[in-house]
């Protein structure tokens, strides 16, 4: 299993393990982690016969980073496994000959689009024994976005906050819910679209202090410009916000408000390079030895750029 979304993997390796597993499942499963196990060990593992059962499961995290030769190591055992082993990886990404040789064992698991959030959110309150109110479900997705594990993580905590209530209203997500409010991140892009650097740098400093992670504050940004480069393609092409709400899948009269206003700010090739500065951002963040902090100022003063 591959991909960006974490719950969906999560949820997917339960679900496969509890199958293969129904009895005995602590002593049959094995579980390894790519940057500490080496090829041959997980291989040894997987060649080991199951303890009283009829299967046993090898799982092996962060198979993305192994190297390419690594990966070359697993061929051999991967065109005669085991007959009583199921090896799992779990990775971010997989390169395209190693899919070639898994063929149909390989998934990828990705976020799923904003129209899919709505339902997501309710099917995760219902695992959790909630209901949740249509008001309170695009809150919680204009505040966290698509990030399923996230949206998981945050309804939790509302269940926890509302004890034996069985519904979820809005004002238990706006008392609970921790992630920087949308409104942090709208007057952030507004005074990048005004190239207001102070106040934009201001605003940067009050989300950096509410504890969030580096790459959350660059993934809430770049949810924003995804956003407004749509928005303004529809309203470049003369249609309205009616069009803005039916392809973002947003409820919010405010959001599409503001989302229009800010459109407008930018010019439709600014916001395509600034899709390109936050690719960029997102890898210097991954690989750079520069402080975090200053990586995401440098990029409110790339977006800010004329």
């Amino acid at each position: 299993m591959y991909g960006d979304e974490a719950y969906l993997i999560e949820r997917a390796r339960e679900n496969i393990v509890d199958a293969l597993l129904p009895q005995l499942g602590e002593l049959n499963c094995a579980s390894y982690d790519a940057d500490q196990t080496p090829p041959a060990e997980v291989i040894t593992a997987c060649n080991t016969l199951p303890c009283m059962a009829q299967r046993r499961v090898v799982l092996v995290k962060r198979v993305h980073h192994y190297s390419q030769s690594d990966l070359q190591a697993f061929i051999p055992y991967l065109r005669s496994p085991s007959p009583t082993t199921a090896l799992i990886f779990i990775a971010e990404k997989v390169p395209a000959e190693f899919i070639k040789e898994v063929k149909d064992g390989a998934f990828q698991l990705k976020h799923p689009s904003q129209r899919e959030i709505p339902s997501w959110i309710h099917t995760i309150a219902r695992e959790m024994g909630k209901e949740i109110a249509p008001d309170a479900v695009g809150y919680i997705q204009e505040a966290i976005g698509g990030d399923l594990q996230g949206l998981r993580n945050e309804l939790a905590k509302v269940s926890m906050y509302i004890g034996d209530k069985r519904r979820i209203e809005i004002k238990d997500v706006e008392g609970v819910v921790s992630e920087v409010r949308v409104t942090a991140i709208f007057e952030l892009t507004k005074a990048i679209g005004e190239r207001h650097l102070k106040r934009a740098f201001r605003v940067l400093g009050k989300i950096w202090e509410s504890g969030e992670h580096p790459l959350k504050i660059l993934g809430m940004i770049s949810r924003q410009f995804r956003h407004l480069l749509m928005t303004k393609e529809i309203l470049t092409k003369g249609e309205e916000t009616a069009e803005v709400k039916k392809l973002l899948g947003i409820t919010n009269p405010y959001y599409l408000k503001e989302l229009s206003a800010q459109a407008k700010g930018f010019s439709q090739g600014a916001l395509q390079r600034a899709m390109v500065t936050l690719w960029e951002t997102d890898l210097h963040l991954k690989r750079s030895s520069l402080s975090n902090r200053l990586l995401l100022e440098e990029l409110i003063l790339q977006l800010s750029r004329p």
